[in-house]
């Protein structure tokens, strides 16, 4: 480009290698001293190309950002010696500053389920740094604000996250906003000390937030009241389930959260209300930084509503002006300024679906208005904006989410505009509380009703078929195509003079696309590997089977005990989808513990299951690890599995080698299924849970057939468990150990690994490596472990 000339493009490409230089430094973790010396190098150049006018200045200043992007993103990430997370494994007594309020969830034990978030504090002399949580469980929980020093004692361990693709890496997030570990205090006693000169602007909003919410309690159900709270300040606690799923259906949970998206939605609408009611645009703009500012104080003012205010205030500001174009520039500037304040902000998922969400509006929302212009203003207004941010997002919501919300479309037109009036309504009524709160009890009871109508609009249109619709996974280089898509149909000029060339030369296109047509359509319907997955569920076991053409089943879908966490929908299912999996053939449950049938509910919840082959345990057994009825329609899928059954599926066996009956004693191990896996010459073993005196049993009635390629082994690779006569006969080449990271059972046993080692299997375990999946075409084998 000329010198001077497209800024706006400057400052994108600015941006662009800022962030290639922070992905640069993630992916290779090298030292940054090259990287130093290359931008001290690139300095005089800039500097000299600069004074001559050179038309190359923007490529020596992109190669300067990119070498600021890769040291910055070093340092950053760059832990101290004494940061809290090299104490993990250890336990002791530590302190902390409370910053923020902590959640409060009481369950059906009868104790109080605390987690406080903190930051760590120098004890007896010895520096601590870095943010933690601290999870306790109390009887009576002490009242604790934000600013107020808490001591606990209890085992340290590093932040853990489910090791799998397609999903959201916990770990990484709470690392970048400064979280580094947690404390698991149990039932020991927590002692407080207050702080009231600490933080007194984060306990005066703690306060008000509190006695907001009373106030809403008094004169509402407490589900309405959590879930208008939650549309204020975020979070999920106390919501309606059915609710929260309708929401989430129809592509509107993100007003639940505190988001970048929330805040475009609320300014959205603003500037739609303003423009509907031909509001000066002054009054406009000021309407939207009240808004948005109070919005950003009630929710506590933490770092990614501050980030996302900030952002919505500035470059909203400069749309609601009518100047589309400086809200551009302004939102590219502020994308640079942010990621070298903080480049870990690249990699935070709120920071990316708020900047694309901000993007796709100021892009997008004239491209979209125009083609809209036969509907009525207002409708054509909250179209652009939604579609906008829709498609902008749509590479973050292929990675993270893998679906997108057809409904979404019908909500922002009819659920939405309700959802913003209770907002508003509810902020009015939040001042209104301090001076009036008599008038502010009516707006409550008002935004109730208003509530229960979104429900029932949100529940309708989640009911109507293809509501949620499955968004295959987008690879980098498919996402940076489908951007530069958007780049050529949003420029003008560009889109013509392509248009013109496919006009010009329409023959070898139409032959390129009846080939690259051709060759999906061969790759889609001829026979691929097999490939057997262990999927990363923590202390559990869940693995999935998919079938040359492309059919899947599972074996065991994960869960955890005493927990409300659905590891079904929230690990299992992101798993399947990221690899083109909606539907299931079949679920095979080896026994009836939660931590290998509890995921199935969530699963059966989110896509058709035909069949699940459970073991000889009553169906009560299952239900209740399910929470659900023993009358339930998933039960009359159920099939009991007997010994020697088999079945087969696109060529591949599934052989029932053993299926106990059901025990007399309360542990079900001993009931375990035990399932071979058979494709050409390659087979794995399923063993469940299955203990030592039971391996002894089916030794004597299977015989050779526990010889195996690959062995799940069993019970987590507890001692009581793979005894060394079992794995003599079974004689696996390789091993895959399904178990949790730090897990208080101490699993895998040091001599369970020892006995693999003496026969020679290669060991994979899914703490350490991740998800470990075998691809085969029945004679050769490739392993891809998700951490190498």
């Amino acid at each position: 480009m000329r010198y001077g000339q497209h800024p706006l493009y400057m400052l994108n490409l600015l941006l662009l290698c800022l962030s290639a230089g922070i992905l640069l430094d993630d992916a290779l973790r090298f030292p940054p001293l090259p990287f130093i010396i290359a931008a001290v190098l690139l300095l005089p150049s800039i500097l000299y190309a600069a004074f001559q006018k050179s038309k190359y200045t923007f490529l020596l200043l992109g190669l300067l950002f990119l070498s600021v992007g890769y040291c910055r993103y070093s340092f950053f990430t760059a832990v101290p010696p004494d940061n809290i997370i090299h104490s993990a494994g250890q336990t002791k007594s530590v302190t902390g500053i409370l910053q923020d309020q902590p959640v409060i969830l009481k369950n059906s034990d009868g104790l109080t389920h605390i987690r406080y978030e903190l930051s760590a504090l120098s004890a007896k002399g010895m520096p601590v740094s870095g943010g933690y949580y601290l999870y306790t469980r109390q009887k009576n929980p002490i009242n604790a604000q934000a600013g107020d020093k808490i001591t606990a004692s209890g085992k340290i361990h590093k932040i853990s996250s489910y090791k799998n693709p397609g999903r959201i890496n916990n770990t990484l997030q709470a690392n970048l906003n400064g979280i580094y570990a947690y404390v698991a205090a149990g039932k020991n006693p927590v002692s407080v000390e207050p702080q009231p000169d600490s933080m007194r602007l984060l306990k005066k909003i703690g306060q008000l937030r509190f006695s907001i919410k009373a106030a809403m309690e008094q004169v509402m159900p407490a589900a309405d009241a959590a879930a208008v709270f939650a549309m204020l300040f975020g979070g999920y606690n106390g919501i309606d389930p059915d609710l929260l799923d309708a929401f989430t259906v129809t592509g509107i949970v993100h007003i639940l959260s505190v988001s970048g998206s929330h805040i475009t939605l609320l300014a959205g609408t603003i500037i739609s209300i303003g423009r509907f009611f031909r509001l000066r645009r002054k009054y406009t703009v000021l309407l939207l930084m009240i808004c948005i500012g109070s919005y950003a104080v009630f929710c506590g003012l933490v770092p990614p509503v501050i980030r996302a205010a900030a952002m919505g205030i500035l470059s909203y500001m400069a749309f609601a002006l009518g100047r589309e174009s400086q809200s551009r520039y302004l939102l590219s500037l502020i994308g640079i300024f942010m990621l070298i304040i903080s480049p870990g902000l690249l990699l935070n998922i709120s920071f990316q679906l708020s900047f694309a969400a901000t993007a796709g509006l100021l892009y997008t929302s004239s491209f979209f208005q125009k083609r809209l212009a036969f509907l009525p203003r207002f409708f054509a207004v909250s179209l652009s904006i939604t579609l906008g941010a829709q498609f902008f997002c749509l590479p973050f919501l292929s990675w993270y989410f893998h679906s997108i919300s057809l409904s979404s479309l019908i909500a922002n037109i009819f659920a939405v505009p309700l959802v913003d009036m209770i907002i508003v309504a509810a902020l009015s009524a939040v001042f209104l509380n301090l001076l009036l709160p008599f008038f502010a009890s009516i707006i409550f009871v008002l935004c109730s009703l208003l509530l229960g109508l979104v429900h029932e609009i949100t529940r309708l249109l989640a009911q109507l078929p293809g509501s949620m619709l499955y968004l295959p996974y987008l690879t980098i280089s498919g996402s940076i195509f489908y951007y530069i898509c958007w780049f050529i149909i949003l420029n003008d000029r560009l889109y013509k003079l392509c248009r013109e060339y496919f006009i010009r030369h329409h023959t070898v296109y139409t032959v390129f696309l009846c080939l690259f047509l051709t060759a999906l359509l061969y790759s889609n319907f001829r026979e691929h590997d097999l490939s057997v997955h262990f999927i990363d569920v923590g202390q559990g076991d869940a693995a999935l089977i998919i079938t040359p053409h492309g059919r899947a089943v599972m074996i065991d879908t994960g869960g955890i005990r005493d927990s409300d966490y659905d590891v079904g929908k929230n690990v299992d299912v992101p798993y399947l989808y990221h690899y083109g999996i909606t539907r299931l053939d079949g679920i095979f449950l080896s026994h009836a513990h939660a931590d290998h049938a509890g995921g199935l509910y969530g699963i059966a919840k989110q896509m058709p299951v035909s069949k699940i082959f459970i073991g000889h345990e009553k169906n009560s057994e299952y239900a209740s690890v399910w929470h659900i009825s023993p009358q339930s329609d998933i039960m009359n899928k159920t099939v009991v599995m007997n010994e020697n059954q088999t079945f087969t599926l696109d060529g591949v066996k599934f052989i029932v080698l053993y299926a106990p009956p059901a025990a007399n004693t309360d542990d079900t191990n001993e009931t375990s299924v035990i399932i071979k896996v058979l494709y050409k010459n390659f087979n794995v073993l399923f063993t469940g849970d299955l203990p030592a005196q039971r391996e002894t049993e089916l030794l004597k009635k299977a015989g050779r057939d526990i010889n195996c390629t690959v062995l799940k082994v069993a019970h987590h690779g507890s001692k009581t468990s793979s005894s060394e006569e079992f794995l003599a006969a079974a004689r696996p080449r390789w091993a895959v150990i399904s178990v949790g990271a730090e897990n208080s059972y101490g699993h895998p046993d040091k001599n369970v690994l020892d006995r693999l080692s003496n026969v020679k299997a290669s060991v994979f375990r899914t703490d350490q490596n991740g998800a470990v999946v075998f691809y085969t075409d029945g004679t050769k084998c490739t392993i891809k472990p998700y951490i190498e």
